[in-house]
């Protein structure tokens, strides 16, 4: 698990559910993808309860023993997140998230500036070349999690041309 955290750290969420979708039906990965799904669906809620001010510069990280712990930009933010921590435990657990029974609050610094300068920069474009032979490359290929991927990304890219 520890090797995920690494990766998932690395990733949009929109990376993340490519690579989940291409592993969806392999056993060994059952475990990984419904930790992720559940983080996932607390990220949406902890984005509906923060105030809005202090959205941006948070986001979830690992969820262990009952412990959630939320990764800040810096000590200001830190600071203020301690400060509503009781109500933020609360209104977890009124959303049904009862496994949290703790909240711990962790700066690290120049993670969401990287992340958004990364956001910022227009998706590679594939030409009809390489669309062609990645189309080959995956008809070639015996069923796998990476022929699936190869198969959603150019089924993507040809509905993003409609």
């Amino acid at each position: 698990m520890r090797n995920y955290n690494i990766i998932i750290r690395n990733m949009t969420i929109h990376k993340i559910n490519f690579y989940l979708n291409s592993l969806k039906d392999a056993p060994e990965h059952q475990k990984m993808r419904t930790y992720i799904e559940r983080l996932t669906q607390m990220q949406q809620a902890f984005m509906e309860i923060i105030p809005p001010q202090l959205a941006k510069p948070c986001s979830l990280g690992r969820l262990s023993n009952g412990r959630l712990t939320i990764l800040v930009s810096n000590g200001a933010i830190a600071a203020k997140l301690k400060q509503i921590l009781p109500s933020l435990l609360l209104n977890f657990q009124n959303k049904g998230y009862v496994e949290i029974t703790a909240i711990q609050i962790t700066v690290q610094a120049n993670y969401h500036t990287y992340r958004e300068e990364k956001s910022s920069h227009k998706k590679p474009e594939i030409g009809q070349n390489g669309i062609k032979s990645l189309s080959k490359f995956a008809t070639n290929l015996p069923t796998s999690p990476l022929k699936n991927a190869i198969k959603t990304m150019l089924k993507s890219r040809s509905n993003s041309f409609k």
